[in-house]
């Protein structure tokens, strides 16, 4: 079974991708939005595409149908990537989190969590590294990282309602 490797792609979606037994790189672009691009990637260089295809959600499902695929379990799983001891996550600021309007530094000491908040994406803006005094608002996407419980903790309580 060939080996497909996930690659988080903050503010995007993720990349899922394998390399064919020919050596051609293939893979997908799921989008946050729930848009897929099917792309082939240059054999020499990962990051160039040479062929992108955009699909919507039914003709995503009209491709797998021709591949000979019968049943397709869709599941929202969270996107989550871990280095070593270090998780990197990414979460929505939710309607009504009790982080809605604190600062970094506030929802950073609600609990001590071993993770912290290095980068927001507001309004398709990315705002890196944002000092301790920036205020979270909801909708905003928190990128996290820190051990694998922290970033559960922390993700949790930027999520919940």
């Amino acid at each position: 079974m060939l080996q497909i490797r996930e690659t988080k792609l903050p503010g995007v979606g993720i990349r899922l991708e394998f390399t064919a037994r020919n050596g051609g790189r293939v893979g997908v672009i799921i989008h946050r939005s729930g848009r897929r691009d099917v792309i082939v990637c240059s054999p020499h260089d990962p990051d160039v595409c040479q062929d992108v295809l955009h699909l919507d959600e039914e003709e995503v499902h009209a491709l797998i149908e021709a591949l000979g695929v019968s049943h397709v379990t869709e599941e929202a799983a969270r996107l989550q990537l871990a280095l070593g001891g270090l998780a990197i996550d990414w979460v929505e600021v939710a309607e009504g989190s009790e982080c809605a309007g604190r600062t970094l530094h506030e929802v950073e000491h609600l609990e001590d969590f071993a993770a912290s908040v290095v980068a927001v994406i507001r309004d398709a803006q990315t705002i890196a590294s944002p000092p301790s005094a920036f205020a979270i608002k909801a909708g905003d996407t928190a990128v996290l990282v820190g051990t694998r419980q922290g970033v559960d903790g922390l993700s949790a309580l930027l999520s919940s309602c």
